[in-house]
């Protein structure tokens, strides 16, 4: 059986035609070239775009939203919603059987509460509705694919006993998806499509990159500002996984193939030495 490709989405992609025209293109490429393929998505702009509809107040603690009980309707209809439907339908315009669906779908993404925590410079923190992940249970997902599906999941999870839906960190719900399925190749999807020494220079793409040598060019000032938080993901994807994890855009043909394939011309490979 091939081995799974899990491509991550963050809202901001979705956002942009041209990036979402571009990741319907690169998913049907890899789908029609005989891969199977799982697709997870975050929605942070567009919730925090519900909710500023809705007249609540939009707050993240070190990058990470506050969900409270009446901001559950505006992470649900966002995620599951806006974002999963609109991610449906561009893959659909690709030639692309896309099911969407979410941690809730049969049970999926099994999650606790998250209790308070102690965050450094913000004391002890309440998150709210949302939910760290115990399990994935990957019946459905299997069944999906050996269906000529792909599974488009929303990072909604749910508490089992109770049937609470729980708000869970886009990474988290990826890097446990990935881990449950097997994932050999894990595609992180930005704007950038890659690392860079200067993102203005495409010639300074970094085409590989190892957790020792992020971390000192992090430290350096090499990579900063938006890069660092892309980064971070993409080595705790790594470490959550064990597969291969590259960053890469969504806007150039066949990219995700050739990342696939180990092109080293496209994106940035992360290794884990």
């Amino acid at each position: 059986m091939p081995s799974i490709t899990l491509i991550k989405v963050g809202g901001e992609v979705v956002d942009d035609d041209a990036h979402l025209a571009g990741l319907a293109n690169n998913i049907a490429d890899l789908v029609n070239g005989g891969a199977r393929v799982v697709v997870v998505h975050g929605g942070g702009p567009q919730v925090s775009a519900l909710q500023e509809k809705l007249g609540q107040r939009v707050t993240k603690v070190a990058g990470q939203r506050v969900t409270g009980a009446d901001d559950v309707y505006a992470v649900t209809a966002g995620l599951a919603g806006v974002v999963n439907t609109r991610l449906c339908a561009a893959l659909l315009a690709s030639g692309v059987k896309a099911f969407g669906c979410h941690g809730a779908s049969g049970g999926m993404i099994g999650c606790v509460k998250r209790p308070p925590l102690e965050v450094k410079g913000h004391g002890v923190v309440d998150y709210g509705e949302v939910g760290d992940v115990t399990d994935v249970d990957v019946a459905g997902l299997v069944a999906l694919l050996d269906a000529g599906l792909v599974p488009v999941v929303a990072t909604l999870g749910v508490q089992r006993d109770t049937g609470r839906l729980l708000n869970v960190n886009g990474d988290s719900a990826a890097a446990a998806v990935a881990a449950a399925m097997g994932a050999g190749l894990v595609i992180l999807v930005t704007g950038v499509g890659g690392v860079f020494l200067d993102h203005t220079r495409p010639e300074t793409r970094f085409a590989t990159l190892t957790a020792v040598q992020a971390q000192q060019h992090i430290d350096d000032g090499v990579i900063s500002g938006g890069m660092i938080p892309k980064i971070v993901e993409a080595l705790g994807l790594l470490a959550r996984t064990g597969g291969t994890v590259a960053i890469a855009s969504a806007t150039d043909d066949g990219v995700f193939a050739k990342v696939a394939a180990g092109d080293a011309s496209v994106g940035t490979r992360l290794l884990s030495a």
